[in-house]
């Protein structure tokens, strides 16, 4: 059964963050996290295979910023058909053996609204690394301008038939029904919300919504409070996989987590909504 297939006929549990793990664990905030598929990709790897054997039934590829307007920051932007590509291997490697799913993830460029850019072509030099490399579906996610979204979305069907969660963040309940259907025309095959961190309004989203088709919420764990490099996520891994089950339970088809999730994370949600891991 693929992707599709799947979330047509039962819901699927995604992964959780990547950064916060990574921050926990050493890796400095200044730094291109992208960067490490190159230079550390059994750091990534152990991250993924931890998702996995906490019940996560596909991962997110390590890309979300690795495209060539944010790379450039680094000056790594002629390294983004590198760095995707070996995202994705990456990614292959840890779930070798395990039938989990590989997600080839994609965020937004940064730019501003006044700043013009080939946003396609963009978004197809990330997408055809991430694709050669083996993803079999595509997340574009955390994106909060609704056009430059489904720029994303043209960019993949450019280049694959493979499915396409598109997935906004910050969006008002109010505006969730007309954006959800937008995407849907623009070819989207599940549309979401992530890094929600208000459940309350999420929730409020989803009632206005249409769920009669596929729909996936990652969210996160609270809104963090800093002290020196560390953050502190107010929602601990319990009460979101109860809040998360909520979701569930009004028709969300994909759920995952965002900021501030680890694999307890992950677990604990496994464990309340009685689901196996990957067939």
């Amino acid at each position: 059964m693929d992707f599709l297939e799947a979330v047509h006929s039962r819901v699927v549990i995604g992964d959780g963050a990547m950064g916060t793990l990574l921050f926990e664990r050493g890796v400095p905030h200044d730094v291109c996290l992208e960067d490490l598929c190159a230079s550390e990709p059994e750091r990534i790897q152990a991250i993924h295979r931890e998702y996995i054997a906490a019940g996560s039934q596909f991962v997110r590829t390590h890309s979300f910023g690795a495209n060539a307007v944010r790379l450039s920051r680094f000056g790594f932007e002629r390294r983004v058909g590198e760095l995707n590509w070996l995202a994705a291997r990456t990614a292959r490697e840890a779930t070798k053996g395990s039938g989990a799913w590989i997600a080839a993830c994609v965020g937004p460029t940064g730019l501003n609204a006044d700043e013009r850019a080939d946003l396609v072509s963009i978004f197809q030099d990330q997408l055809g690394a991430l694709l050669d490399g083996g993803a079999d579906f595509v997340i574009l996610e955390t994106f909060t301008d609704l056009n430059k979204l489904k720029s994303a979305i043209e960019a993949k069907h450019s280049l694959h038939h493979c499915p396409v969660i598109a997935s906004l963040a910050g969006v008002e309940p109010a505006e969730a029904t007309a954006a959800f259907s937008e995407l849907r025309a623009a070819g989207a095959d599940v549309v979401g919300l992530n890094c929600t961190t208000d459940s309350a309004k999420t929730r409020a989203a989803l009632a206005a919504a249409d769920l009669s088709e596929p729909v996936s919420v990652f969210p996160g764990a609270g809104l963090p409070t800093q002290s020196g490099e560390s953050f502190r996520y107010p929602i601990d891994s319990t009460t979101f996989a109860d809040e998360a089950a909520a979701l569930v339970e009004l028709g969300v088809r994909v759920i995952g987590g965002c900021c501030g999730t680890t694999p307890e994370y992950i677990a604990a949600l496994a464990e309340r909504l009685k689901i196996p891991a990957h067939p």
